[in-house]
């Protein structure tokens, strides 16, 4: 099979390496330069030569543009379109994309709604949520107070990270069955409305939400020595308030890319390639 790599952070990259050390050929676009990989100067020609192109995980954050962290290229969503690709993957495809995709007939898969590879994907992000507190902060996980807002994949998965290395864990949720799934679990459970008001009990603040949660109030009632990961996407994070109470606070997005590029891109590449076997190739080959 011939793969089209297009932009995204080291986890493309990997892909990318991941493909080729399977037997499959690679071109890549939006990316730095890497020895082993063969670039090419030109958006279409990559996407023409291509029996699937991949995109990152997010596609893009803008909405028009493929995410490029690594390069100061500037790929528009349209132009990739323009160019006819066969098959499109992509991590989280947006509404607006995939409305494209369907009108012009390029089938596509969003290769983030695997259950599968979500829950991989929380595994690596709550293990590196860890190991940021570890090296941010100059006391131990052992014995500390840490609170986890949300109670998803991630936050559910932070927390018994953090309980198996001593931590006392406090867990929130929305939901009121949740709350009693996180006490089955031999966490404290508490409403996550109500985070401002126990903000003061933390060392460690973990939040998973995507809502503006972490706010001035709760910044105004943090510890001073308390450390703060913002996980979410798009959580409204209050850093000026932050900044003014003097709390150590942080976004820390993209962590499987930043963290554990390689382990994360194999489960991207092997989810590509089973759903491509599974649903675009033909007993006569690819379509």
């Amino acid at each position: 099979m011939k793969f089209a790599i297009i932009g995204g952070d080291r986890r493309q990259t990997e892909v990318a390496l991941y493909f080729k050390s399977k037997g499959h050929e690679v071109t890549v676009f939006g990316l730095p330069q890497h020895k082993e990989l063969k670039h090419s100067d030109s958006l279409c020609e990559a996407v023409l030569n291509a029996d699937a192109v991949v995109l990152p995980l997010p596609v893009s954050r803008d909405g028009s543009t493929v995410s490029t962290p690594l390069t100061n290229d500037v790929i528009f969503l349209q132009d990739i379109l323009l160019c006819r690709p066969r098959v499109v993957f992509g991590g989280i495809i947006k509404e607006t994309l995939a409305t494209e995709l369907d009108n012009r007939l390029i089938p596509y898969y969003d290769y983030y709604k695997s259950e599968a590879l979500t829950v991989k994907n929380a595994v690596l992000t709550a293990e590196a949520a860890v190991a940021i507190a570890v090296n941010c902060t100059d006391r131990s996980i052992f014995g500390s107070n840490a609170l986890v807002i949300g109670y998803g994949r991630i936050g559910r998965q932070l927390s018994h990270y953090l309980k198996a290395l001593g931590a006392h864990v406090t867990s929130t949720s929305r939901n009121e069955g949740t709350l009693a799934a996180i006490e089955a679990d031999g966490i404290d459970a508490v409403l996550t409305q109500n985070c401002s008001d126990i903000a003061s009990k933390f060392d460690c603040i973990f939040n998973t939400v995507p809502s503006p949660i972490l706010n001035r109030k709760f910044f105004k009632n943090c510890k001073k020595t308390a450390f703060v990961e913002d996980l979410a996407t798009d959580s409204g994070i209050d850093l000026v308030a932050a900044g003014e109470f003097g709390i150590n606070a942080g976004v820390y997005s993209g962590l499987p890319g930043k963290h554990s590029p390689i382990t994360a891109a194999g489960f991207i590449a092997e989810e590509v390639l089973k759903f491509y076997n599974l649903k675009f190739k033909t007993n006569g080959g690819d379509i």
